[in-house]
């Protein structure tokens, strides 16, 4: 996977094909990008010559059900009059693959008939993996299908893919998202420190981590103490309404990490100078200010939580 900057496709068809049966011709159509097909009784005369009556009454009499004979023939019809301006895809090694076809010929080696392609990608215009988990799966879907070719369906869903444009229902919530990450960030400002106190206990503990002090109890150096299960490894956290950018070095500088894996420094509110400092997450003692609370409140579903102690 190189990265790229490709300009902005379209195109108004696009086809899946199934590279030889269970996928025996991906590795090798993707290596030497090309497009390896089946139907090797018809010759290659008669399909570049466009002799299509003729591989018709071929494929008829080979295959017994005329259903499968008459999609047999329309998949090789598909395959040979493609041209340019349509999108070819496949899947393999977990990725979506994608390319277009190049001169109308089809080729004959000692594996297969094939046509050639520009250049098979898994990849966006920019680069992006084109990683199966990570796409809709009304295009992912595709995959299941059993025959050699078909014929895609979310044609401008895959083109705004392969282009990395977002579906206005993305931007949306997006929008939307942001939105209430602003709202949430003003709301957590507005608790009393015993409220927020618990609020940063309940974002640590919905992470998984737990809790091994009593919160609130009187600490020469922290507010909560908490055990990461998985690797018994143990933190600290101190939680401040305010802090000034001297306090926060106090702590900074103070910090015996003795068991201690790290120190979390969380508040709310800052001075102009704090406000503007970046940590580094590997620090033996790391600042997490509002707006990285804001969205860990709501990706963690304390939304409601936060919304009856302010009402």
């Amino acid at each position: 996977m190189h990265k790229n900057n490709l300009k902005k496709i379209s195109c108004k068809n696009a086809y899946y094909i199934k590279l030889g049966r269970k996928g025996k011709w991906e590795a090798s159509s993707i290596q030497n990008n090309i497009m390896r097909i089946g139907w090797p009784s018809q010759k290659l005369s008669d399909i570049n010559s466009g002799n299509w009556n003729k591989i018709r009454r071929e494929l008829g009499n080979e295959i017994s059900s005329k259903s499968a004979a008459t999609r047999d023939y329309n998949a090789l019809r598909r395959i040979c009059d493609s041209t340019n301006d349509e999108i070819w895809i496949t899947f393999h090694g977990n990725y979506l693959w994608w390319s277009r076809v190049t001169d109308k010929t089809v080729y004959e080696d000692e594996k297969s008939k094939y046509r050639k392609v520009d250049k098979w990608r898994n990849v966006d215009i920019f680069g992006n993996p084109l990683i199966i988990n990570n796409i809709s799966g009304r295009i992912s879907k595709i995959q299941g299908f059993r025959g050699t070719v078909c014929k895609v369906k979310e044609v401008k869903e895959l083109v705004r893919l392969i282009n990395s444009e977002e579906s206005p229902e993305y931007i949306s919530i997006f929008e939307s998202r942001k939105r209430l990450y602003c709202d949430v960030e003003k709301a957590i400002k507005l608790l009393h420190w015993k409220d927020f106190e618990t609020l940063v206990d309940l974002v640590f503990r919905a992470t998984g981590w737990r809790r091994v002090s009593v919160l609130g109890e009187m600490m020469k150096f922290s507010d909560i103490e908490l055990e990461d299960p998985i690797n018994n490894e143990f933190y600290q956290v101190q939680v401040k309404s305010f802090s000034s950018y001297d306090q926060y070095f106090k702590y900074l500088k103070g910090f015996d990490r003795g068991k201690y894996r790290k120190l979390f420094y969380v508040a709310h509110s800052t001075d102009s100078k704090l406000s503007k400092i970046n940590t580094k997450p590997d620090n033996d003692v790391q600042l997490i200010l509002v707006n990285n609370l804001a969205g860990l409140v709501v990706d963690l579903g304390l939304t409601n939580w936060l919304m009856h102690k302010i009402k």
